[in-house]
């Protein structure tokens, strides 16, 4: 009787493996036998590859359905310095607020549903690569290349978070208990020796890969191509602190006329439908939207949990739609980059507005009319009619949803993986350790496009430093950065005191509208903030891995 490719969803023994045991061996209407799934043709390469990027892109958006918010996006934002969660009161969506606070044990939901999203997308990668490696065709090859640098990201990422993840290079059987990569007894690797096999990863399957075409080649960010490859090695390269390597990766890619900033003027649009797949991307997830298949391009209400929180208020801008207020921006974060760049810099006025005057009164409203900027400071229609808890007189403008965003209650946007500042401030911080001034015009580049008031007139790491906290902020960047630099004293408060928002014109009655702040200590009397020794890394999940594989050893602190 033929076995019939009908995955069940499982995650076991500390990642996601499968054997004969994970599928139903009966007959079914409508499907493929694995045979002839993976018959070694040039078509069933494709296909295999087109299923491991359906699998990348669901479980970097929506791991197994467990999470109302992207995984991949929140819980790598969520620990820095840079953000507060937020929402209508405390607990609200706590499972954003439990890896901001750093209250978060070996069962939190973020940590779960991403750590076994990633080895679904390793799940995936292994099965194009175990069953055409062999395969002699210029197809097959570079469909087992792509494979290969997806499973070399996943792989860097769970090093990332996680320290020593299980080094996964084949599909497993359902009995497979695989070890911490460096307590594996048969081919032990440290976290950086893990890290160096992924940039290795990356380069040996280079040759084998498509290249974006040109600056305006949108298909081309959307499947692995050689510009993602150098990436990938570049970024595991300096995590690992292997600065000449990273430069060599690197330089490809930060020189190729294939990407570019985008200018000032649309510097926003990179993260809106209006702008997605331009000359900055990289790579992105792809899926096309369906609100009657429930699938969105991005997890559901995903774009909704970070939006500003609209419902608390009297009316709203014009252009952007409402949420739940899932997401705050801490003032220090928001006051330094006012600082740096300047009131008037793009880079500003694209990442954050200030809630007076710019969301109150300069955006526009449906109902401005005819009104002058007095009407306003007395008008019903605009101001927090009760508070915005976790918000501070800024608010994140870089990722809220605009209207053109959605469709009803679902993202129109793909998750977007690698952009080119990434790899110019990559490429910059292996040239500042290494004393090579060719990173300067990187860094440059980027302040320039941002209209910075501060521009960097020598490559060292602490201008790459500051440069990178303003430009990644809400990109998956700041929290690994500080762990790597040690750069951590700034988190050790966080959860202690928590910023609520009001308007004294609805609150306190005064005749025109005045934002304030009010100081909240909703953790009064727990342990919150980062730990040294502790949150350096995610937990691997307790339930979900510690339980079932005694061959994985938690991480120190859980």
């Amino acid at each position: 009787m033929k076995k019939y490719f009908i995955p069940l969803v499982l995650a076991v023994a500390g990642l996601f493996t499968v054997s004969c045991q994970g599928y139903l061996e009966i007959p079914q209407k409508g499907v493929t036998a694995y045979e002839d799934f993976y018959n070694g043709s040039d078509e069933s390469a494709e296909g295999a590859l087109v299923a491991m990027y359906a699998r990348f892109a669901s479980n970097i958006a929506r791991p197994n359905g467990e999470a109302i918010i992207c995984p991949y996006i929140a819980l790598f934002n969520l620990p820095g310095d840079d953000v507060y969660a937020a929402g209508e009161f405390y607990g609200d969506n706590d499972f954003n607020g439990q890896i901001n606070e750093f209250r978060f044990d070996a069962n939190a939901q973020l940590v779960t549903s991403m750590y076994k999203g990633f080895y679904q997308m390793i799940y995936g990668a292994n099965l194009v690569i175990d069953n055409f490696s062999e395969v002699n065709s210029t197809v097959a090859q570079r469909c087992v290349a792509e494979a290969r640098v997806l499973r070399a990201w996943v792989h860097m990422m769970l090093a990332i978070g996680w320290g020593t993840p299980p080094l996964v290079t084949h599909v497993l059987d359902g009995a497979a208990k695989p070890y911490n990569c460096d307590l594996d007894p048969d081919n032990p690797m440290s976290h950086n020796e893990l890290l160096e096999w992924c940039a290795k990863e990356c380069l040996e399957a280079r040759g084998s890969l498509r290249e974006r075409t040109s600056k305006n080649d949108k298909d081309g960010v959307c499947y692995i191509t050689k510009g993602f490859a150098d990436f990938v090695a570049g970024k595991a390269y300096v995590f690992a602190g292997k600065m000449n390597e990273a430069k060599a990766a690197l330089k490809p890619l930060v020189s190729s006329d294939k990407y570019d900033l985008a200018p000032a003027e649309r510097m926003r649009d990179t993260y809106h439908i209006v702008g997605e797949h331009n000359e900055e991307v990289i790579f992105t997830s792809n899926l096309n939207n369906s609100s009657s298949t429930d699938l969105g391009k991005s997890v559901w209400m995903h774009q909704d949990i970070w939006g500003w929180r609209m419902d608390h208020c009297a009316g709203q801008p014009a252009s952007i739609k409402g949420g739940w207020g899932g997401l705050g921006v801490r003032e220090d974060f928001a006051k330094a980059l006012v600082a740096n760049d300047g009131w008037d810099s793009p880079r500003r006025k694209a990442w954050i507005r200030q809630f007076d005057p710019e969301i109150l009164y300069d955006m526009p409203y449906n109902t401005d009319g005819s009104k002058t900027l007095a009407d306003k400071k007395k008008a019903d229609d605009r101001g927090i009619q009760t508070y915005l808890y976790g918000q501070s007189e800024y608010l994140q403008y870089k990722r809220v949803c605009d209207n053109a965003d959605m469709d009803n209650w679902f993202s129109t946007i793909g998750v977007l993986v690698a952009r080119i500042a990434e790899a110019y401030l990559l490429y910059a911080e292996a040239c500042a350790v290494t004393g090579d001034s060719d990173g300067l015009q990187y860094l440059n580049k980027i302040q320039d496009r941002a209209g910075s008031l501060h521009r960097s007139t020598a490559c060292t790491l602490e201008e790459v430093k500051n440069e990178k906290r303003f430009e990644m902020f809400m990109e998956g960047c700041r929290w690994a950065d500080q762990v790597r630099w040690g750069d951590t004293a700034s988190l050790v408060d966080n959860g202690k005191r928590v910023p609520q928002l009001y308007d004294a014109y609805w609150v306190d009655k005064e005749p025109e509208h005045r934002i304030y702040v009010v100081d909240q200590h909703p953790n009064a009397g727990k342990t919150v903030g980062f730990q040294t020794g502790k949150h350096e890394l995610f937990p691997f999940p307790g339930a979900a891995v510690i339980a079932i594989n005694e061959n994985i050893r938690q991480n120190p602190g859980y």
